[in-house]
């Protein structure tokens, strides 16, 4: 463990995913700022804790989505880097999240190790 961790916020609408991503992060030595839901509750906890890393599903409660929490996140921290987890690699929600900057794409179920490479640890 490093003596400042990479901070990440999760956002994701399924409660046990986000658990399971939370584990997984710290696991790897990150520390994991909060989880949110939805939009309002994601822009806030993002912009309250200034994460380096945001783990973002594509769907959210309500009628905006996590394309969306992310556009809004630029406006205020350019540089923060989003990686989307998402359940659909189908070409409409691919090209929902290339509307954004995205750092990377994980399509889930998302393991250890897909973490440990999108972030740079190891493999």
């Amino acid at each position: 463990m490093t003596d400042n961790p990479i901070k990440v916020a999760i956002v994701e609408d399924e409660f046990l995913i986000a658990q399971d991503l939370s584990y997984l992060c710290e696991k790897l030595g990150m520390t994991v700022v909060g989880q949110a839901a939805n939009f309002d509750t994601a822009v806030k906890l993002i912009e309250e804790t200034v994460p380096d890393y945001v783990l973002m599903d594509v769907r959210l409660q309500g009628k905006r989505d996590g394309v969306n929490v992310a556009l809004k996140a630029f406006e205020t921290m350019p540089s923060i880097k989003i990686i989307y987890v998402t359940g659909s690699n189908e070409p409409p929600t691919l090209a929902r999240i290339d509307e954004d900057h995205p750092y990377a794409v994980l399509i889930k179920p998302v393991g250890e190790r897909d973490l440990a490479r999108v972030f740079g640890f190891g493999n």
